[in-house]
């Protein structure tokens, strides 16, 4: 326990190393998302004294309210914290609350970016009430810039009104194919989803209770591993139950990928299987949390590969494997390492080539902190098209650091005393940090040196 002043001290250590952890209740031991926020130390630096920092929790708090001012008690709220994760930003759930008698909430979270929501409730079901989800901000558009953002040791307070509706039945019938489980999810005109629960209704209609509004339905199959069918319909529920709505299913395009080796690539080397490259596709559309959806590969028994991926713009992602990157992707005529790629409703055939080189470079060096050696998160950003984002390594508590196996090519450098997870490629991703990033080229069997100074985590801390 530390003393009065917040000191502490082990005594009689005879460990060569250690892993150091403080905590406290309302405070986070890093703001950053994944970092816990320990330290490990080596033999060396035992005798030093070191400052640990903890950050105190923020607050969100505030009001569920009926659109006629009336309190809702027993409602689930979720913050949402704004994460990158390397390939894409997500939406993670980071702290819930339920509202009280008063309506009221209260979520303490670590500093970052978030938003507010609650889920579609059936809240009386002897009248058929509802209460549909709400957001704040509503972010439905993938538009990120009216995030709440709140700073350690902050409260923010929020007032939510949801809609609060009758449902009423709507009967379903659908076209195309009758295998598999049919799940159907609503889309609310405000951007909000509802999951809906759906029944056997006569012959082979399927029965659903949405509240009075307009939605988009949205409808998956999954007739077997390799294949599932997709139906989109939007439809409005007038004051009263409705039938007759139609879906109309037909196949999620089905693309195939090929892996092609570079011939100026060393042939004793054994390539990557396309299974050992990461490779996702990022939807740039906005999911129904306001994140971004992913597709990962799926394989058939024969060892192919391909991607299930419904009709939208993507951005293909990927990672190193081994010695070996991707050097270039091609869809047609698309070089998807600087284009989206456009699935169109029926595509298929045409195979994504992922080509990979082993004809790699190295960098190393080190990170100092004022002037001192530091342990620091080393961060390489491509100026160039890649299917990477970037390229991280923690350096040692010498400070030195080393990347073995990196494309040729023009990268940007920084260093950050703790872990700084964004997204670099963005007009802006190194902002405030411009200034102390550092370029340096890579060629094919070089090892340049380049040494860096960390940015403080006290400036980076939100």
């Amino acid at each position: 326990m530390t003393d009065s002043e917040g000191k502490f001290r082990f005594e009689q250590n005879t460990d060569t190393n250690a892993n150091i952890l403080a905590t406290k209740p309302g405070f986070y031991a890093s703001p950053e998302y994944g970092d816990a926020g320990n330290l490990y130390l080596q033999s060396s630096q035992l005798a030093i004294p070191l400052e640990l920092r903890l950050y105190p929790e923020a607050l969100l708090t505030g009001v569920v309210l009926a659109p006629d001012g009336t309190p809702l008690s027993g409602i689930s709220v979720s913050a949402m914290r704004s994460v990158y994760d390397d390939s894409a930003r997500r939406w993670m759930p980071v702290g819930q609350g339920q509202t009280d008698s008063h309506g009221g909430f209260r979520i303490p979270v670590p500093a970052g970016q978030y938003r507010l929501q609650t889920r579609y409730i059936l809240r009386d079901r002897t009248i058929g009430e509802a209460v549909l989800p709400v957001a704040v901000p509503n972010i439905s558009s993938g538009d990120t810039s009216q995030l709440i953002r709140i700073h350690s040791g902050g409260e923010e307070n929020f007032e939510l009104r949801p809609t609060v509706n009758p449902t009423h039945t709507v009967g379903i019938s659908h076209s195309g194919s009758d295998r598999g489980f049919m799940r159907i999810s609503a889309r609310a005109s405000n951007g909000g989803t509802l999951q809906v629960n759906s029944t056997a209704g006569n012959g082979d209609e399927t029965k659903i209770q949405l509240p009075q509004g307009t939605y988009t339905l949205t409808a998956r199959l999954m007739a077997n591993a390799d294949a599932a069918e997709m139906a989109e319909t939007t439809i409005t529920v007038p004051d009263h139950d409705i039938s007759g709505v139609v879906l109309r299913f037909s196949p999620v395009p089905s693309i195939p990928l090929e892996l092609v080796v570079d011939g100026s690539s060393n042939t004793d080397g054994t390539p990557p299987g396309l299974s050992q490259l990461g490779l996702v596709l990022n939807s740039e559309q906005a999911d129904s949390d306001g994140g971004y959806a992913g597709v990962g590969l799926s394989s058939k028994p024969n060892q192919t590969f391909f991607f299930l991926a419904p009709p939208g713009n993507y951005r293909l992602v990927g990672r190193n494997s081994g010695t070996w990157y991707i050097k270039s992707v091609s869809y047609g005529d698309s070089d998807l390492l600087t284009q989206n790629l456009v699935v169109a409703p029926g595509a298929s055939g045409i195979p994504i080539r992922i080509t990979v080189s082993s004809e790699t470079g190295s960098l190393q060096g080190a990170a100092k902190l004022n002037g001192n050696p530091v342990a620091a998160w080393v961060y390489l950003i491509p100026n160039g098209p890649s299917a990477q984002a970037n390229y991280n390594t923690r350096s040692s508590s010498t400070g030195s650091y080393n990347f073995a196996h990196l494309p040729p090519g023009s990268y940007k450098a920084i260093a950050f005393e703790r872990q700084h997870a964004v997204d670099y490629r963005t007009p802006g991703g190194l902002s405030p940090f411009d200034d102390r990033a550092s370029s340096v080229t890579i060629n094919v069997g070089d090892k340049p040196t380049l040494n860096l100074d960390a940015v403080p985590a006290v400036e980076v801390i939100p």
